[in-house]
């Protein structure tokens, strides 16, 4: 009896020592403020940090700031009840990549704030798209995401890859702090509005410090309000127990990357290996459809431990991996009319077809169609929706060339050159919806432009 009652008692009082990893929050705002200066380093900084951030400990942040205005009006804000239910939602999605987040962050030396950045970026949503075409839960630019491995193709947009896209936005803010003299508020302010921006500020007013900047309306607004809003979320997420955000107690999740050289199947990957596909979607969000990536190399993340089962059933079951449609030419068909029956590009039917020519169809020929979704069998051309909003332009128009450059779209494209993008995509053999890659050569109408 007395035994049951110390584990009862153990219990109550001793929560944490029934668990193998403390929850992941170890930063916080301070009342008390303590300069960086003092310490060697971030990291060093973060041991003393940890042994003090009990549940009765002193709140403590690791910039060296001051309240203002701003940052009073969102710790108030985003401590009203509505809003702590918003953030828990928040945290909750957030669940499954915040462990690799956070080793990142202080692998890397770098504040542990950083890891509530994605919560005023994108909610920690990786389906985010803001008004400028920023995507994923770091908010990237098409235009920005060349240094960092991330590609857009006809599979995926990799700025939804958690991942490569976490490892830009540290690689990001780490430059960002080098080139601006070792200010960690600076280079949050930076990835807001831009390096350049930043830096131009600075040498024409030769004012370094972002509350100065931000007092004299030197910063865009949005800007102004950026790092004060972090910095409040941070003060109420860094205590979640404490300031009324639920607290889910469980061991750290851990990814793990696989290498796979040819596509597969998600959903049918899922069956085999037994990895939840709801798991396996979170992890690969960039993914457009239920197939991994054709023609290159693609690094699937599955939970740690899982990784020789998948290649374990990459290797026993190659070819099996992967559902596709199989349909034979029939007179009058185009591949253009064909992928858009199957929900595909026209360039990733040539992809699995090696040699086929889509100006030389042959009658009889077999294709073999990837299945990204479920659709009856094709019977032949059908006039779309779409075509019957405009006439085709004559083939013979389009004997002009257009390189794609960053921002293109075939709206504006069309727009250019005073046609439609239904006519684009037609003559081009893609889809209306396809992305667009810098560079990518298009057959457009010959004009003077």
């Amino acid at each position: 009896m007395k035994d049951k009652l110390f584990f009862a008692l153990f219990i109550l009082i001793s929560p944490s020592l029934l668990f193998s990893a403390p929850l992941p929050f170890r930063g916080d705002i301070n009342n008390k403020v303590i300069n960086v200066d003092t310490v060697k380093s971030i990291t060093e900084k973060q041991d003393w940090l940890d042994s003090a951030q009990t549940h009765s400990g002193k709140e403590i942040f690791t910039f060296n700031y001051s309240s203002n205005e701003l940052y009073n009006f969102y710790l108030e804000k985003y401590s009203s009840p509505e809003q702590i239910r918003w953030l828990d939602t928040v945290m909750q999605r957030a669940d499954v990549y915040i462990d690799f987040i956070d080793d990142l962050i202080h692998k890397n030396d770098m504040p542990p704030e950083i890891l509530y950045l994605p919560v005023t970026e994108s909610a920690y949503r990786q389906s985010a798209v803001s008004r400028s075409g920023a995507v994923g839960m770091w908010q990237f630019m098409k235009n920005s995401i060349s240094p960092y491995d991330m590609k857009i193709d006809d599979f995926a947009d990799e700025r939804r890859d958690f991942w490569k896209a976490t490892e830009g936005a540290i690689a990001k803010l780490r430059y960002n702090y080098d080139m601006l003299n070792g200010d960690w508020l600076l280079a949050l302010a930076a990835y807001n509005c831009g390096l350049n921006r930043v830096k131009k500020t600075i040498d024409a007013t030769g004012i370094a410090d972002y509350w100065q900047l931000c007092e004299k309306g030197l910063l865009p607004n949005e800007t102004i309000h950026y790092v004060p809003r972090l910095l409040a979320i941070s003060k109420i997420l860094s205590h979640m127990g404490r300031n009324g955000v639920p607290v889910y107690w469980r061991p750290p999740y851990r990814w793990e990357r696989v290498k796979l050289t040819h596509s597969v199947s998600i959903s049918r990957l899922s069956e085999v290996t037994a990895i939840p596909i709801d798991i396996i979607k979170k992890g690969n969000a960039e993914l457009y459809y239920d197939v991994t990536p054709s023609g290159r190399d693609y690094f699937l993340k599955v939970p740690e431990g899982y990784a020789p089962a998948v290649q374990k059933a990459m290797a026993s079951l190659d070819g099996k991996l992967m559902k596709f449609y199989f349909y034979q030419i029939k007179k009058g068909d185009t591949l253009y009319d064909i992928s858009r029956h199957y929900g595909v590009s026209v360039s990733m039917i040539e992809g699995y077809n090696k040699g086929l020519n889509s100006s030389f169809l042959h009658i009889g020929q077999k294709l073999v169609i990837p299945a990204l979704k479920d659709v009856p069998p094709y019977t032949g051309r059908r006039v779309s929706a779409e075509a019957t909003k405009q006439v085709l332009d004559d083939p013979e128009k389009y004997k002009g060339s257009y390189i794609v450059k960053s921002g293109d779209t075939l709206w504006s494209i069309a727009r250019m050159y005073k046609t439609d993008p239904y006519n684009i995509a037609h003559h081009n053999g893609i889809l209306v919806d396809s992305v667009l890659s810098i560079g990518m050569k298009l057959k457009v109408p010959e004009t003077d432009i």
